[in-house]
């Protein structure tokens, strides 16, 4: 094998660090990014100056960039041992970087080591380490044998104990294997999320930009500076719809390309997401999504966005749950995919309003002041479920039935349709509201995920109302979530 000359190694490293820059300069343009601050060869960064990342809250972030032009020389303990002519190895100097840094930072900051390199499977240490975090210090935590002896192997080498390495080790993270290539693609992934054109010429533009700053004097950017530039060099992508990626029942890899994203994987019990119905500790998820909801409102108002589209994958309740958050009388429009294509909220409804609304056969002056149970049956008809819930639970409430003629697949005869019932749905039960003054209302529904973002934009003026998990067997439901104008 012909190993690429130093140049071109040069020339590939730098390539790979400017499109890491460039990513993350996209990544504070999200509406939930956290950077306060982005610096590249940053001064008094010690060997890891290549990227800097201040964030509000957070540690800060210090990236060290090693790029690989074959693979003769894998991600291994050797690697990062190594003294190349008498110089410190890699693992020393970037241990040595995290000291001098750790005082200027009131949380330890993260050191992340870069590379175009992939690991070595045979590596005791690096083999097994956890991908979901990039961090190896939990392998080297709790191992015992052949990996306490390389915890104390690491130690000797770094000149530490054991407790100081591992200290060190929380805050190292390794990104490894991803190639020139890759990069370019999570650029445009990012490019997307941020509204900036995806094109390999823009791509490039901003590369330059980063060739640019590393040429001109040190110094920190602050988003406001970093959106500024960005529209200097027209980046802006044009009539680009936002995205807002809500993960539930498993991770979505839209969520690169999004102005904001939510993970909530693990709020939800069970493994398969066909069997994910279910909050792991309903009291805490409850509070956990109501604060990012009303955090991602923050902070889309801030970036001036109030028309996007929103993406799951997610049951009912939370689609109901978004845009109830994401209103119309808030000033937002909400769209989602449907089998027939987008579904937007700024879509007019259309004459179609045949939805059917069956009261209990008690007295009207008998519901008054009694809670409502409201199924809706537009995919399939859930009113004997409900009924079967009800007659089994403590829920002391009336059942109005809500049904499309025929519920099934084709029951919503497109978007207008959707609209229409929709709007029906809401201004029947206000009506009805208005009369029998309901203190809550439980609601139980069967349609898409779009019909349901949908039916809570238009959710206003409703008294406060808990949705329900299907649990996915007949007549089985469980709280899921409680919306409140």
């Amino acid at each position: 094998m012909t190993a690429r000359a130093s140049s071109g190694a040069r020339l590939l490293g730098d390539d790979v660090q400017h499109l890491i820059v460039w990513y993350h300069v996209l990544r504070t343009q999200r509406a939930d990014s956290t950077v306060v601050g982005l610096a590249v060869e940053a001064a008094n960064a010690g060997n890891v100056d290549d990227l800097t990342l201040k964030r509000h809250g957070e540690p800060g972030e210090y990236w060290q960039v090693k790029a690989s032009v074959d693979a003769r020389s894998p991600l291994n303990e050797d690697w990062l041992f190594e003294h190349p002519k008498g110089k410190k190895s890699l693992l020393q100097r970037l241990y040595s970087s995290w000291l001098d840094l750790r005082p200027q930072h009131e949380l330890p900051p993260k050191i992340v080591l870069a590379t175009t390199k992939a690991i070595d499977p045979a590596d005791i240490v690096l083999g097994p380490r956890a991908t979901m975090d990039a961090r190896i210090v939990e392998t080297l935590r709790h191992g015992e044998a052949a990996l306490a002896d390389a915890r104390k192997r690491w130690a000797a080498h770094l000149g530490v104990n054991e407790a100081e390495l591992l200290e060190f080790l929380e805050s190292f993270e390794i990104r490894h294997s991803q190639s020139e290539a890759e990069w370019r693609e999570k650029v445009q992934d990012a490019a997307a999320g941020a509204r900036v054109r995806v094109d390999s010429t823009a791509v490039a533009v901003g590369i330059q930009q980063v060739r640019n700053w590393v040429k001109a004097p040190r110094q920190i950017f602050t988003p406001e500076q970093l959106t500024a530039t960005i529209n200097a060099l027209h980046l802006r992508a044009q009539l680009a719809r936002p995205l807002f990626v809500a993960q539930a029942l498993e991770h979505n890899p839209r969520a690169d390309a999004a102005a904001y994203s939510v993970d909530w994987t693990g709020l939800i019990e069970g493994e398969e997401p066909r069997s994910r119905r279910n909050f792991i500790a309903p009291g805490a998820s409850r509070k956990q999504i109501s604060a990012d909801l009303a955090l991602a409102r923050q902070r889309l108002r801030a970036a001036e966005i109030y028309d996007f589209e929103v993406d799951g994958p997610m049951r009912l309740p939370l689609w109901f749950a978004i845009g109830a958050e994401f209103s119309s009388t808030a000033g937002f429009t909400v769209s989602a995919q449907a089998r027939d294509g987008l579904w937007s909220s700024n879509v007019a409804p259309s004459s179609q309003r045949n939805l059917e609304i069956h009261l209990p056969g008690d007295e009207e002056a008998d519901l008054v002041g009694k809670p409502w149970a409201v199924s809706v049956s537009f995919a399939t008809d859930i009113a004997d479920d409900v009924d079967e819930f009800l007659s089994e639970s403590s829920l002391d409430a009336y059942h109005l039935k809500a049904r499309l003629p025929t519920p099934g697949r084709s029951a919503l005869d497109g978007l207008p349709h959707a609209r229409a019932v929709t709007f029906q749905l809401r201004d029947e039960l206000r009506a009805l509201r208005r009369r029998l003054r309901p203190p809550e209302l439980h609601l139980f529904i069967a349609m898409p995920g779009a019909c349901a973002l949908l039916l809570g934009n238009a959710w206003d003026r409703m008294p406060p109302t808990w949705t329900y998990w299907d649990l996915g067997e007949p007549g089985r439901y469980a709280p899921a979530l409680r919306v409140a104008n």
